[in-house]
């Protein structure tokens, strides 16, 4: 009996980690509006392999109130275009993508868990930063305001 409790918590902590972060280290991201007012803080994961750039939040069934992640889209070749989709997502998000200077310059509010349709910003981004669907309208991010991260060397 007592081998069997065993097991069964080593598999809840294998099943938790595979929950968690891939390195573990979350990362505090600032959304910052045109007069310099910081809208909201965010605990976030960085997406910035090749690996995490393609598996991104995909599987998960949860993400925390006040955590998201941002993509590294600078590791994506030049020839190939930066696209972003819902396959095997199974929370709703809203999608910020972000220039080289960190203004967010696009924004897709609401994307739908596994929906395959391609999300194509008017521009190669440098980052693109996922939250929780409803995000954008609770703290009113808008196009402009800046996102500041150690990713873009802003915070």
């Amino acid at each position: 009996m007592q081998k069997i409790l065993h097991y069964l918590v080593l598999a809840l902590f294998i099943a938790l980690m595979a929950c968690s972060p891939q390195d573990g280290a979350l990362k505090k991201l600032e959304i910052v509006s045109a007069d310099g007012t910081v809208r909201h803080e965010y605990m976030v994961e960085t997406a910035d392999t090749h690996e995490t750039l393609q598996h991104g939040l995909m599987g998960r069934s949860h993400l925390a109130h006040d955590s998201g992640m941002i993509f590294d889209t600078t590791i994506v070749p030049l020839d190939i275009p930066v696209i972003m989709w819902m396959k095997d997502t199974l929370i709703p998000l809203d999608m910020v993508f972000v220039d080289d200077s960190g203004t967010i310059f696009f924004i897709y509010e609401n994307a739908q868990p596994n929906d395959i349709t391609p999300i194509r910003p008017p521009k190669r981004p440098q980052a693109v930063l996922e939250l929780n669907a409803g995000q954008v309208k609770i703290y009113n991010i808008q196009v402009g305001d800046k996102v500041k991260n150690k990713l873009l060397n802003n915070l």
